[in-house]
């Protein structure tokens, strides 16, 4: 497992600062909450750390390998990511299954597609998370909490080193909510996994996280352990 390091990251976006100056330091098997008033950089901090964005000035390094466009690929192996609100068409025909199983399509390689036991170590993630019946269903048919829990089942598939999560559980009902955070937190522990969490609530980065990092309007301006000050 890698440690996550980011040196002075500035991200500027349409001639604005969107993230200045950002310093932080992850140790393998870590959970970060990260949290903060919305439009203070959340998301673009995970898709930063994910490589889906560049940044103008800094460092970022996942282990001794510097996130750029060149190494983006290698380090999206290595990454789940369940985004915030999945949208998709709903005409079209992709079964919820097919994108639970794209989670371990990078590691396959091109024109393999997943043999039985991947196919059930699959249906076995989504038993977990109560959408196992969803399998042949149109992906994008499907209600908003669902394609959450498909893309939680998607991101573990994967078996990632670093787990980034936006809002996990946005669109999930509180009786689901609970029984999903122990699952998540239960796998990470397990892999010693790395986590990063961006939620608007308080209960569930006490409950998932070692530590909370607080944005607001691009900068880091708390991060201090769960129960303590670093």
């Amino acid at each position: 497992m890698k440690n996550l390091v980011l040196e002075n990251v500035t991200v500027e976006r349409n001639h604005r600062i969107v993230l200045d100056g950002i310093n932080l330091s992850v140790q393998a098997g870590e959970s970060i909450g990260i949290f903060g008033p919305n439009g203070a950089g959340k998301t673009t901090l995970l898709n930063l750390i994910n490589g889906l964005i560049n940044y103008k000035t800094g460092k970022i390094l996942v282990g001794d390998v510097i996130v750029n466009p060149a190494s983006s690929r290698k380090i999206q192996l290595i990454m789940g990511y369940v985004p915030q609100n999945f949208e998709t068409d709903p005409r079209i025909p992709v079964l919820t299954g097919t994108v639970v199983l794209s989670g371990c399509y990078g590691k396959l390689g091109l024109f393999r597609y997943p043999d039985s036991l991947l196919i059930e170590k699959a249906k076995k993630i989504m038993n977990q998370l109560e959408i196992t019946h969803l399998f042949m269903r149109p992906f994008g048919q499907i209600s908003g909490g669902e394609r959450q829990k498909a893309m939680i089942a998607r991101a573990l598939m994967q078996e990632p080193e670093i787990l980034l999560l936006d809002e996990p559980f946005s669109s999930i009902s509180e009786r689901s909510k609970e029984t999903i955070s122990d699952i998540i937190k239960r796998w990470q522990e397990e892999r010693g996994s790395t986590m990063l969490i961006v939620s608007h609530e308080s209960t569930v980065i006490e409950k998932m996280c070692d530590c909370v990092v607080y944005l607001e309007e691009g900068q880091i301006v708390l991060k201090e352990k769960i129960y303590g000050r670093l």
